[in-house]
């Protein structure tokens, strides 16, 4: 399998692996305590001014040491009412229960009846069956009470699995007929047409038993503030007056327990320091919040997964392009974004986005993938030093310096082999240079000396084959210093050059052997226009002077090569055309081999050393390009270079 092939396929199976862990993850609900902290922290974003038109009548600690322990009266809940209706309240919410006789004041439910019907206004709790039970029935007010009261409401609290009242059930009750919340049904009393809003929908119990109490329409609370936002007054004060009845007119009254002895009070995501909040506050959040129909809501299971495998699956096709730095920025980044995007969301369009499958996939992602990367990091290591054991034992034994970690041992090895290689690499161009000049000066001498003695002595036949041995040695010595340059030539040295002009300067410099058999060269240069390319010069002068000279070392006289440029896209096209005897098909694939030559039966023997067109497309593959050949036996030959067109020039 290629490289590219294991990472597409270790890069796939993990794909599957985040993305069945993250959508499980969102859609069961898994990381539920991640979401719900990140939930209540952003919640205090939220808080707004409460209205001044719902008020608490608080029974608190001052009203429990002026009236007595509780349970009271029911006369002094009748007293209550008949201020609240002179005070000419909109409705009242009594978060009282009055499902029991009072056996101490008999006459007190009388007077309690009468104050309810006389008010007109009154709303009475039903209580759900107590937790721990069958669930069956109901509590609802005493009948007498219930025939007075405007309406009754159910005063359900749940609580989360970590203690915390997020949320509350508009429609609850047994059987098929469920009762709004007491917060609702006060809303339907002032304002039905809001009330029409909240209607209920599917309960949360499906075909249970008739009796079996059941919801539905569940709201996350848009809590105001902390506790004690909303305007709050003593129910003492209220019955003495100290609390006027100016204070309280056209007020929506909520009536409930508030002292901490009373049992109603509850843990909330707006409890500071671990400050509790009533139970009559949280009916009066909701109150407020259907009034304003700002209550918040979760997204679905299905938007949730959708969004969080979207984003997971987005992150890991980064990880796939991305530098290890990059990547773990870019997995920081999608955890950051996931919770700020959640909590602006949530601030300015009252809808959770539950961010914790996200933020698994952002911290499994990035060290999975660095895993498999490592890996094969290691295994590319662990087959080059194999090779290295095989071509320098010495240097793959052992590292100079200690390590603990293995991979920090192979990289030492490693560090070692490359200081070798680059005193090799050094060594190498030492020996090109003594080729390139010293060999090659003293070969330049003996061709000199061998001219002129043979010129003193025409009759040493000897001397002229010497001088082609010299020759030949001194070809072989610039070809080879020119391939070696070819092969370390640095891109990053490179200039924008017009081959056009290099393509005619290759041309006189290899006019003379098309001179002596009188081969014409002809240059199109495309209409005259620039033919730019960014490379080095010096070079692509050498290829183009390498195919002018094979075309006219392979051609027959009285022939012409000619050089064709033209722009193919970002491509700059140079095509070197000749008239000579062609080359052989089953020859082709030898043409780009060093020291190989083709020829074909009755072509004339010319003399080279196989370097030309090894150098020709070093020289081309260096500088990002192509070369390709056609040729027909006895027709000719075309040697196609493309080269990338300067940026400059590029579309």
């Amino acid at each position: 399998m290629t490289l590219r092939g294991r990472t597409l396929t270790e890069w796939s199976l993990l794909c599957v692996l985040l993305v069945g862990v993250v959508g499980m993850a969102a859609w069961q609900g898994w990381l539920w305590r991640v979401d719900h902290l990140l939930y209540d922290a952003s919640l205090p974003l939220l808080s707004r001014q409460a209205p001044a038109d719902i008020v608490i009548v608080a029974i608190d600690e001052p009203s429990l040491a002026r009236i007595g322990r509780w349970p009271w009266r029911r006369a002094v809940h009748a007293t209550l009412l008949h201020k609240l209706a002179q005070a000419n309240v909109a409705a009242v919410g009594l978060d009282i229960i009055l499902n029991e006789p009072d056996t101490d004041d008999p006459n007190g439910e009388a007077l309690l009846a009468t104050a309810l019907a006389r008010h007109g206004r009154v709303i009475l709790p039903v209580i759900p069956p107590p937790i721990g039970t069958a669930r069956m029935g109901e509590g609802r007010p005493m009948a007498a009470f219930a025939g007075a009261a405007a309406g009754l409401g159910h005063i359900e609290m749940p609580i989360d699995a970590d203690g915390i009242v997020r949320g509350l059930y508009l429609w609850a009750g047994a059987g098929a007929a469920p009762h709004p919340h007491l917060a609702l049904a006060i809303l339907a009393l002032v304002d039905p047409v809001r009330a029409a809003r909240y209607q209920p929908g599917a309960t949360t119990d499906g075909l249970a038993a008739p009796d079996k109490w059941r919801r539905s329409g569940w709201r996350y609370l848009h809590y105001a503030g902390p506790p004690g936002t909303y305007r709050t007054v003593s129910y003492v004060d209220v019955l003495t007056g100290a609390v006027g009845a100016d204070q309280l007119r056209g007020a929506l009254v909520l009536v409930g327990a508030t002292a901490a002895g009373l049992g109603d009070l509850h843990a909330t995501p707006m409890s500071n320091s671990g400050r509790p909040m009533a139970g009559v506050e949280i009916l009066a959040n909701l109150l407020d919040s259907l009034r304003t129909g700002e209550t918040i809501a979760w997204l679905n299971h299905t938007l949730t997964t959708a969004i969080s495998v979207a984003a997971v699956l987005l992150l890991l096709i980064g990880l796939l392009y991305l530098s290890p730095r990059a990547g773990l920025a870019l997995s920081a980044g999608v955890g950051v974004v996931a919770v700020v995007a959640g909590i602006a969301q949530l601030r300015w369009g009252l809808i959770w986005l539950p961010p914790s499958a996200i933020l698994l996939g952002a911290a499994l992602a990035y060290p999975l993938w660095s895993w498999r990367r490592l890996e094969a990091a290691q295994r590319f290591m662990d087959a080059e030093l194999h090779l290295l054991r095989d071509t320098d034992p010495v240097t793959a034994a052992s590292p100079t310096e200690s390590t603990l970690d293995p991979l920090d041992r192979r990289i030492a090895i490693i560090r070692d082999a490359a200081e070798r290689q680059r005193v090799t690499q050094k060594a190498r161009e030492d020996t090109v240079r003594f080729i390139s000049h010293d060999i090659r000066s003293v070969l330049v001498s003996i061709i000199t000396l061998v001219d002129h003695a043979a010129g003193r002595n025409s009759n040493d036949r000897s001397l002229p084959r010497i001088g082609r041995y010299a020759q030949h040695a001194l070809d072989l010595a610039d070809d080879f210093s020119r391939l070696k340059k070819a092969e370390t030539v640095d891109p990053r040295t490179f200039r924008e050059v017009d081959v056009a002009e290099l393509a005619q300067e290759a041309a006189d410099e290899v006019w003379p052997q098309a001179g002596r058999k009188r081969i014409a060269i002809e240059i199109d240069d495309a209409g005259g226009r620039d033919a730019l390319v960014l490379g080095d010069g010096s070079l692509l002068r050498r290829a183009l002077a390498n195919l002018l000279g094979n075309a006219i070392k392979y051609s027959p006289p009285d022939t012409t090569v000619r050089v064709n440029l033209a722009e193919d896209g970002v491509w700059q096209e140079i095509a070197v055309v000749d008239q000579g005897y062609g080359i052989p098909a089953d020859q082709m694939d030898k043409l780009f081999t060093r020291h190989a030559r083709v020829s074909r039966p009755g072509q004339p023997d010319e003399p080279g050393i196989g370097l030309g067109l090894v150098i020709v497309k070093t020289i081309v593959d260096r500088h990002g390009g192509g070369i390709a050949v056609e040729s027909t036996p006895g027709s000719g030959s075309i040697f196609r270079i493309r080269l990338p067109r300067a940026a400059s020039r590029r579309a």
